[in-house]
């Protein structure tokens, strides 16, 4: 026993000499660390690094935030160290191409629940533009977490939305933006501005955020679901949004966004979101109301169908599941096929459309004629 004892005393006494006499080197020049020990995190992978005194005093990687020794600095100012400068998108027309490539992937995705808008214009910008913009708007404190805008735009009567994407991302990442920012726009076409004006900010960046997780879980990407997830930028939104869908399904959060009773989801309520309003016919009357039940799948119709309008400054009206405008064209669902087809006008009871595949044009009523 006391031999055994001996030996393991010598042993714990040989580990401490060797901690004493090793020295740690900076992750980022490789040199002995002499002096303080500055710990930091590599966002990109979650490792925890040492830095020296020196280092700690470089300008930090945009993507990983860790100092810079060797990398590539950008026109507007951020650096990029040299690992992660192999992964950021730089070439505006990569950008428009991965954009392009996950608008695709999220038609194939949520085919059957929904389509999304194809009125758009996709650009990019850099650090020194999206600072310009917060300070034009007065909110300077979000500007440095802004990877992506996306603007509405009306011209004579036609409404497309501009989507600016922030450049020097990860390809990973902005995949996932695109995805955030498309879903703005579907929330612009498909959410009347009666229901968009009750509805939190937080809710809907807690469901732009949810469609770019469900994006990157279709990929298998679990270091960008986990970068999602633990964004403070919806409040805890997203969290709800993804536990909502899990639980519930795609169709029933699409009918909450459009419809809902409520402006956010709220934690431990998440049932909430078959709480919802669905525009019916008001008996006897012309006019629009609502009609409040627990929501149930939508089927694409076999026909053309109008089943709503919104009255207003800027009427609208929902076509086969699709809101329009004066001027709109879209894709939609007709039984099993897409048909694409303009909104030439929009009257209190009717509207007149065209046919794009055909040429034809028709009047559509609230009964179906």
């Amino acid at each position: 026993m006391r031999h055994n004892l001996k030996n393991l005393l010598l042993a714990l006494l040989l580990v401490c000499v060797v901690l004493v006499v090793r020295a740690d080197n900076c992750a980022i020049c490789g040199k002995e660390i002499t002096g303080r020990v500055f710990l930091m995190t590599d966002k990109v992978t979650g490792e925890k690094v040492e830095v020296c005194s020196d280092c700690i005093q470089l300008p930090t990687c945009f993507i990983c935030g860790l100092p810079v020794k060797d990398g590539l600095q950008l026109p507007d100012g951020r650096w990029l160290c040299a690992r992660d400068a192999k992964t950021a998108v730089l070439n505006i027309d990569d950008v428009q191409r991965i954009f392009g490539d996950v608008q695709d992937d999220l038609d194939n995705l949520f085919s059957r629940f929904t389509i999304f808008p194809t009125n758009l214009d996709v650009s990019v910008i850099d650090r020194v533009d999206v600072n310009s913009m917060f300070e034009l708007i007065g909110n300077e404190f979000e500007s440095p977490n802004v990877l992506g805008i996306t603007q509405p735009v009306v011209t004579d009567g036609v409404k497309r939305y501009k989507i600016a994407l922030l450049t020097g991302q990860p390809e990973n990442q902005l995949e996932e933006v695109c995805a955030h920012e498309l879903s703005h726009a579907w929330v612009g076409e498909n959410v009347s501005p009666e229901r968009h004006a009750r509805l939190a900010r937080d809710a809907e960046e807690g469901f732009c955020e949810m469609m770019g997780y469900l994006l990157v879980d279709s990929k298998g990407d679990e270091g960008e679901k986990k970068r999602v997830m633990a964004n403070a930028y919806t409040r805890g939104q997203v969290k709800l949004f993804v536990q909502a869908e899990q639980e519930y399904g795609m169709d029933e959060v699409l009918d909450w966004m459009q419809y809902g009773a409520e402006s956010k989801l709220e934690p431990g309520h998440v049932d909430e979101i078959r709480d919802v309003k669905l525009p019916v016919n008001s008996p006897g009357s012309r006019a629009y109301a609502v009609e409040p039940f627990r929501a149930s799948a939508p089927s694409a119709p076999a026909t053309i169908e109008l089943q709503g309008i919104l009255w207003g400054a800027m009427p609208s009206a929902i076509i086969n599941g699709r809101s329009f405008f004066a001027g709109d064209e879209f894709p939609v669902r007709v039984g099993n096929a897409k048909v694409t087809i303009r909104c030439l006008a929009i009257m209190k009871n009717a509207v007149k459309i065209q046919n794009l595949e055909s040429g034809e044009t028709e009047e559509l009523d609230l009964h179906g004629h």
